[in-house]
């Protein structure tokens, strides 16, 4: 198996839970083959923040139901656009939460797009702004607490990064239902409605049928 271009010969740790080539990719919903919403995201852009505001809890319901499963792919270019850390920083504490529970991610990565700072304030660069936010939904292990302040899943935060370069998805946020694409904002920018949302995956899972 190539390593990465940006990676040494050793893979990085990747948290429990993680699923893929290498776990760079985190997956919410049951196993098995259910079709698979891969839904692609930044923790520092604010579209990715909108949609997951007007629809994400729609999008979890499909998976609750086991209708489908979603699968996370996260980038981080917006550090090296705006300067910072803010994206890797948390997406490596989103890797820290799936470590200890499937639960655990889905409350932190509501919580991080609820109280993302604007986009050129890079506050998700900080350990301690993360772990605050963190504690606001209750997601408090120790061993959590501890991988957050330490940084241990910033290296695999770093190959997830890589690997959403390498994905040939030009912009977040991206959802595509086994390959076909579902549109979550409108031409201008804003989210759509859920409802809107909702219909498109009903007739994709018709159509899968």
């Amino acid at each position: 198996m190539s390593q990465p271009e940006s990676q040494t010969s050793q893979q990085p740790l990747a948290p429990a839970r993680t699923t893929g080539e290498s776990g760079l990719v985190v997956p919410y919903g049951e196993s098995g083959p259910l079709p698979v919403l891969a839904v692609y995201e930044d923790f520092r852009c604010p579209y990715c923040a909108a949609l997951e505001q007007a629809s994400g809890a729609t999008i979890r319901r499909y998976a609750d139901e086991g209708r489908l499963r979603l699968e996370y792919h996260f980038a981080a270019f917006l550090d090296g656009m705006l300067g910072g850390q803010g994206s890797v920083m948390a997406l490596s504490a989103a890797g820290a939460a799936v470590n200890e529970s499937s639960q655990d991610f889905k409350n932190l990565h509501e919580a991080l797009y609820a109280q993302q700072p604007d986009e050129s304030v890079d506050s998700y660069g900080s350990p301690a702004v993360l772990l605050r936010v963190a504690e606001s939904v209750g997601v408090t292990a120790p061993d959590f607490r501890e991988a957050v302040s330490a940084g241990t899943y910033a290296p695999w935060a770093v190959a997830v990064a890589d690997a959403f370069g390498r994905s040939g998805v030009r912009g977040t946020p991206t959802l595509r239902l086994d390959g076909a694409s579902i549109h979550g904002l409108d031409r201008t920018g804003r989210p759509l409605p859920a409802r809107r949302l909702a219909a498109q995956l009903d007739a994709a899972l018709a159509g899968a049928a």
